[in-house]
């Protein structure tokens, strides 16, 4: 499996701002994140649901994983999506890093298991 992923009950605008505290609170940084549906209201002038991409960072995770292999640049920083459901709640997704490292790297998938753990703590404390 590449992806955690769970439903929030609450709509994609009041997520997303939960989220953002939530990772805040654990010790994750969110570098920036991309609003799909306002990027294709611009470009195409055309409805879309819901979707944002964030890319989320814990400093001390970046720091001992590059310094271990420079490859997991790569795959860094992690990515979160929140996607809008038809029925109002919110479907979050968290590409796992491991599962890359080990199948694309070689690499023992227990250290970068360890800050995903926390990840998905904060995500599952919604």
């Amino acid at each position: 499996m590449f992806k955690f992923e769970r439903e929030i009950e609450l709509d994609i605008e009041k997520s997303f701002l939960k989220v953002t505290q939530k990772l805040k609170d654990a010790g994750f940084v969110v570098l920036s994140y991309v609003d799909i549906r306002e990027i294709i209201k611009n470009k195409f002038d055309e409805a879309f649901p819901g979707y944002y991409i964030l890319d989320v960072c814990k400093p001390v995770a970046a720091k001992e994983l590059i310094s271990s292999n420079h490859d997991y640049g790569l795959f860094l920083p992690c990515k979160v999506t929140l996607e809008s459901k038809d029925d109002g709640k919110t479907l979050v997704k968290m590409l796992l890093v491991s599962e890359l490292a080990e199948k694309y790297l070689n690499e023992d998938p227990a250290k970068p298991k360890s800050y995903e753990s926390e990840l998905i703590g904060a995500l599952n404390a919604l």
